[in-house]
């Protein structure tokens, strides 16, 4: 289950689906028009959207609602006589609600999206600076979800140790960090590394996401630009990217994009080197990060895309931020270089030193690459994460869990076709 079709369960959904004489069904709302052999896909209706003045309430009763869709659903499938040996769900966003009730004896596995705090991500854009309590309420809401759904879930994984770090003691000690990785064999350097010529630098990111960190690059290009007068730059992000539900259509993004490089009153001969490509098909996307000599990645204290895994796994020098999530994977100067976020001056000089010392670098691509293969590389980690919940099966039946423990649900009770 996810809010998102296939999302970060393509890959478990797929090695399910790849047994003889499993059944895999997959609950989500959205996404992609695909089909995934030996996985059927049903769609949930999103929420109803609520009217309130309040962020907070709007998200509780939002979630609540989707619980209820979701939970309709799998009372029917109940009813049909389904009853799944395994349920993997997200924790956050408010579908799994149900799941302990309606399926009390199913193996249920949480994914662990992410706890909001009053750190570090809650202060990063006042720069430390304390916000207003009210603030915080909507994300005090989200964290309802998660101390629900990791409660009751019999095992309990996220995708890193910043996003396990985020949580209370009490459930980060229940996380097994297992990333969902990426396709390796999809995202892979040119054969001919003599094919990249010139020098080109690549950012990817949508400019409405403050996350992704478009303002920040962009204020660094008129020294870049400067100081590298033959390199070109495109500004660009995945077309329909898994996650962004708060994008914009992709011509008001791209035309926002524009309008913000235009901003900056660059000459006409350094204006005519930046091209804002807007959103591309995924092979496309990875063709450009291929040809890349330098791959830009900004993230703010958040759950991290995979595009800097891709980037990396793809051969680019990658100049990443400077922050707890990109640097349990980027190591400065080992397997990529960091800047800080916020310094224009600085990033620019970070990229112009590392386009200017490109031909000595191979090192550092090739480091990148292994980095990716040796923990990111998404079949492993799909088959880590299937050993971890098959084992974690086992070792609940040989400890005799008392079946006390999860509530039985009687016949009677599928009368009752709605939560």
């Amino acid at each position: 289950m996810n809010s998102v079709f296939p999302g970060r369960f393509r890959s478990l959904a797929q090695a399910f689906g790849a047994i003889r004489d499993n059944t895999v069904l997959f609950l989500a709302e959205s996404g992609q028009k695909t089909t995934i052999p030996g996985v059927r896909r049903l769609r949930l209706a999103p929420p109803a959207s609520y009217e309130s003045d309040d962020p907070a309430e709007r998200e509780i009763v939002t979630r609540l609602r989707r619980g209820a869709r979701a939970g309709n659903a799998l009372l029917a499938l109940r009813k049909e006589g389904f009853s799944p040996d395994i349920i993997c769900a997200s924790a956050s966003m408010g579908g799994s609600f149900y799941v302990r009730d309606i399926f009390p004896k199913t193996f249920y596995v949480g994914q662990a999206d992410w706890f909001y705090t009053q750190g570090e991500s809650h202060c990063f854009f006042t720069r430390g600076k304390p916000r207003p309590a009210a603030d915080f309420a909507p994300a005090r809401v989200a964290n309802l979800w998660e101390y629900n759904a990791l409660g009751e879930c019999d095992l309990a994984v996220t995708s890193s140790l910043w996003q396990r770090s985020q949580y209370p003691d009490f459930l980060a000690k229940k996380l097994h960090v297992v990333h969902s990785g990426i396709n390796t064999r999809f995202f892979s350097p040119l054969e001919d590394q003599e094919e990249r010529s010139g020098e080109l630098v690549s950012f990817f990111g949508p400019p409405h996401d403050a996350a992704r960190g478009f303002q920040q690059f962009k204020d660094c290009l008129p020294r870049l630009l400067e100081q590298r007068p033959n390199c070109l730059v495109l500004l660009s992000w995945l077309e329909n990217s898994q996650g962004e539900a708060r994008a914009l259509p992709s011509g008001r993004a791209e035309e926002e994009a524009t309008r913000s490089v235009d901003s900056l009153n660059l000459p006409p001969e350094q204006r005519v080197r930046v091209h804002v490509l807007g959103p591309r098909p995924l092979k496309e996307y990875r063709e450009l990060l291929r040809a890349s000599t330098v791959h830009v990645y900004l993230a703010a204290p958040h759950a991290l895309t995979t595009g800097l895994l891709e980037g990396m796994a793809c051969g680019a020098l990658i100049v990443g931020s400077d922050t707890p999530p990109v640097r349990e994977i980027i190591r400065d100067g080992v397997n990529g270089f960091l800047c800080d976020f916020w310094d224009a001056e600085a990033m620019s000089a970070k990229v112009v030193a590392t386009l200017e010392n490109a031909s000595t670098l191979d090192h550092v691509r090739s480091n990148a690459q292994q980095t990716i293969l040796r923990e990111y590389d998404g079949e492993v980690q799909t088959r880590r994460l299937m050993s971890l919940i098959l084992h974690s099966m086992d070792q609940e039946k040989s400890d005799g869990k008392p079946e006390a423990s999860k509530k039985d649900v009687s016949d009677e009770q599928d009368g009752a076709s709605k939560v």
